[in-house]
């Protein structure tokens, strides 16, 4: 290089190529990536300090769950989300044939995202915050309210939470009403966090019903399923419910297949116990509960 100089010819350029930052599939859901920050830091998890080990896992790479899934969450490194009922639902059936009823809520905490799943009945109004405060959060600190359907007991707060993206059965919005397109009806998952969280849908109790399905929590993948399942022990009730039964026992069957805990809409967590059916977790699964939290 000096004896080039010395001759009076210029050093040859060596082009310089910036590493590519690694595929990311784009998400509706979060905001685009800052080009000033480094490639190697995920934009949906602004708060990560430090770049992150690559994951030697693509989506094409993951590994099929079941033989006809509409999901494959791929291998997560360490838990990422805690999932916590903040309410156990409930369903009391009544010698005149009414019910009182109303749906379990749900919140997931721990990652970048901050995701409130069903926020029952309009008459729970007056007790959310406190539900919420018990985990060191607030209404305005929620990033996302996912309501698995649209029944009153499922869906009767939506108005606490104006700041949020909204997933409500298939009509997902942020802001003031601006509506988002995403394959929820034609069967695509929506990934919430790319590899350990998404949203599946999972019809029949309606028609357009979705799960939140969390993979690599301290439990193993938790499937918050509101009225996919209604409790632990509902087989013989469920299908009275449902408004097509044949489609929401294959969407239980493949909620099933995956999950290791499931959250009902109306009773507590239970546990999935593999060929031999669903066992209730500790403090039981009828759906005659309500009232206490309870970590998953």
């Amino acid at each position: 290089m000096r004896e080039l100089e010395e001759r009076g010819v210029s050093s040859p350029q060596i082009p310089f190529y910036p590493p590519k930052p690694p595929f990311i599939t784009p998400d509706p859901l979060l905001p685009p990536p800052n080009p000033l920050s480094s490639p190697q830091i995920p934009f949906n998890s602004p708060q990560t300090p430090f770049p992150r080990p690559k994951s030697p896992f693509t989506p094409q790479q993951c590994p099929a769950v079941t033989a006809r899934p509409r999901w494959a969450p791929c291998p997560s490194r360490a838990p990422l989300y805690s999932v916590h009922v903040l309410r156990v639902g409930y369903n009391r059936p009544n010698p005149d044939g009414s019910c009182l009823a109303d749906g379990s809520v749900t919140l997931l905490l721990g990652g970048p995202l901050t995701v409130l799943v069903d926020t029952g009945g309009p008459w729970l109004r007056p007790l959310l915050p406190g539900l919420l405060a018990a985990h060191g959060t607030a209404p305005r600190d929620v990033t996302h309210v996912v309501v698995t359907h649209g029944h009153s007991d499922h869906a009767g707060n939506l108005n606490a939470f104006p700041e949020a993206t909204l997933l409500v059965g298939f009509d997902l919005s942020r802001g003031r009403g601006l509506y988002l397109p995403h394959g929820l009806a034609r069967g695509a998952p929506l990934q919430l966090t790319p590899g350990t969280c998404a949203w599946s849908p999972t019809p029949g109790h309606t028609r357009a019903h979705v799960s939140l399905v969390v993979e690599g929590t301290s439990a193993g993948t938790v499937a918050v399923a509101g009225d996919a399942f209604e409790h632990g022990e509902d087989e013989g009730e469920w299908e009275a419910l449902s408004e097509e039964p044949d489609v929401q026992r294959k969407s239980r069957e493949e909620l099933a297949a995956v999950a290791d805990v499931i959250v009902p809409g109306h009773g507590e967590p239970f546990r999935v116990v593999r060929g031999v059916g669903a066992e209730r977790a500790a403090g039981g699964g009828g759906g005659g509960g309500g009232g206490g939290q309870v970590e998953v």
